[in-house]
């Protein structure tokens, strides 16, 4: 990893502008800032983004709206990704970040063309996370949509 002082605003923003054109049958919303500067590796970052947007759009075909917020709380920086799609059942929240993971009794959009990948994602975005000392998490209920939380310690922010 190559870590840097980098403004975590603004990484969201741009990553938010470069989704939003390529992602246009959706309204990318960013709210929230940090205004602090985060010490992180910034492409991971930005990586760990993408893949939570791409997915956001991928999983919310009918879904017009995906809500970035970026806030901060006690002891950490949190980036949220909000999609209003098919959402995921409780039992799969916690081996989503799995490797090649893809779910069980997936329904026919998901086994579709659309939606094909390696389950690889979510569990590259979680090993990010992790070796910033960070933690990610999904909040979901089926069919009303997902929000894919990840946090950075405060420890590695510097004003």
């Amino acid at each position: 990893m190559n870590k840097e002082r980098f403004d975590l605003d603004t990484l969201v923003e741009r990553t938010v502008n470069a989704m939003q054109a390529s992602t246009p049958q959706h309204t990318i919303v960013k709210e929230g800032r940090l205004q602090q500067r985060v010490v992180a590796d910034a492409s991971r970052i930005e990586q760990v983004l993408i893949n939570l947007l791409t997915n956001a759009a991928k999983y919310s075909p009918d879904g017009k709206k995906v809500i970035v917020h970026v806030s901060e709380r006690t002891g950490e920086a949190i980036v949220s990704v909000q999609d209003f799609g098919m959402g995921i059942a409780k039992k799969d929240h916690n081996t989503i970040f799995e490797r090649f993971y893809r779910g069980t009794g997936m329904n026919d959009f998901e086994k579709s063309e659309k939606t094909k990948g390696f389950g690889l994602g979510l569990y590259i975005s979680a090993e990010i996370i992790r070796k910033h000392d960070g933690k990610i998490w999904v909040e979901s209920v089926p069919d009303k949509g997902s929000t894919f939380y990840f946090t950075l310690p405060l420890s590695q922010l510097t004003k």
